[in-house]
């Protein structure tokens, strides 16, 4: 759920016309000729439009007759910051102090806030696509389509060593469990004393909880664990959470309500341990709508099963081809072709297609793809 934030530099919007060939002002390139798509399996099926990040820029890959993959600019102002709703109709994105919704389909944009700090990072949209939570210099807050801002936490200072010594409490990033439900790592208080090196005057002292606030009343609700905790995939009512470190075991559990965020252990312990996840980075990927969930394991690239009663891992399902840099699909979540058991990734210059049914994973040929790009949205 961890994403990288990309400086993005790119034109105006306009999906409409980059269905084309003659539209993407890209001229494919080596596509296979005839005699070699004879002896190839044809290439899966690619509906709609992917969206990814190349070269520090948002572009659009669509499907020709031949199966050929071209890439057209996603059009939209520079921003510093951006987030795709669930539906992938709408991206949040932030320009210097001001947060934009902009709808895909047709370039109409609305403003959200406009008191974004220039360090302001990590937006976040909610699964129902009605509330975006980010930073805002010492805040964290949540914005609503109507523009409202509630303040979720600050950041706390104090003084120490006669006053010579700053320190700031560290305040994180908002992870969205669901539509009301934002968890987020804090320091509760500032300590009486802090550790402070030689010739240092600032210091950050480290978050000791992990908080879920809740949304829905007239302020916040700030429910404490009692036990440090990171979300790193959530469907429905399940979340799969680590403390904090890729290589660290997942956990499954299904929570059933606030109660589960005060009891002591309630996302860790050896009955919600994912089977052979320690040591090694694993990530686990949820199905759409059924939310069934799948083990990625990076070292292996490879799909399996996940019992969610008993937390069991089965044989893979499918598993992506080598070479690149590893798929980050242990710290963001998959993108997922709407209404279809079927997600894109980019490996070694290449499209994947991962039909999890079927238990394929089978490259597009495309041009254009850097060693960098990852796919963020698949749009309708």
């Amino acid at each position: 759920m961890r994403r990288l934030c990309v400086v993005l530099g790119v034109l105006a919007i306009g999906l409409a016309g980059c269905g084309s060939s003659g539209s993407s002002g890209e001229p494919a390139k080596g596509k296979p000729g005839a005699s070699a798509s004879a002896s190839k399996a044809p290439p899966p099926k690619v509906p709609g439009k992917i969206v990814v990040v190349v070269g520090g820029s948002l572009k659009v890959l669509t499907q020709e007759p031949d199966g050929h993959l071209i890439i057209a600019p996603l059009d939209a102002p520079k921003f510093e910051d951006y987030e795709f709703t669930p539906d992938h109709k709408t991206v949040i994105y932030r320009a210097g102090t001001v947060v934009t919704a902009r709808n895909l389909a047709d370039g109409s944009e609305k403003k959200l806030a406009g008191d974004a700090k220039s360090n302001s990072l990590c937006l976040r949209t909610s699964p129902d696509g009605k509330r975006v939570s980010y930073r805002r210099n010492d805040d964290l807050v949540v914005v609503d389509l109507a523009g409202k801002v509630t303040v979720l936490d600050k950041v706390k200072r104090d003084k120490y060593g006669s006053g010579t010594v700053t320190a700031t409490t560290e305040l994180g990033c908002g992870e969205w469990l669901d539509a009301t439900h934002v968890v987020f790592d804090r320091r509760k208080s500032l300590p009486e004393t802090v550790s402070v090196k030689a010739l240092e005057f600032e210091v950050t002292v480290d978050a000791d909880t992990t908080t879920v606030a809740v949304l829905g009343g007239k302020s916040p609700k700030l429910i404490d664990s009692p036990a440090m905790w990171n979300p790193t995939a959530v469907c429905g009512n399940w979340v799969v959470a680590n403390n904090g470190k890729n290589a660290d075991v997942l956990h499954l559990k299904q929570r059933t309500g606030d109660g589960d965020i005060t009891r002591a252990g309630a996302f860790t312990g050896q009955d919600l341990a994912v089977a052979g996840t320690a040591g090694t980075t694993h990530g686990v990927l949820f199905v759409p709508g059924a939310c069934r969930p799948l083990l990625y394991s990076v070292d292996k690239r490879t799909f399996q099963t996940v019992d969610p009663a008993t937390r069991a891992v089965g044989a893979p399902v499918a598993t992506l081809p080598a070479g690149g840099i590893e798929v980050h699909l242990f710290d963001e979540p998959a993108t997922w072709q709407p209404g279809a058991e079927v997600f894109a990734a980019v490996v070694d210059k290449q499209l994947v297609v991962v039909d999890v049914k079927a238990g394929t994973a089978t490259p597009v040929p495309s041009d254009g793809l850097d060693a960098a790009a990852r796919v963020v949205a698949w749009l309708p």
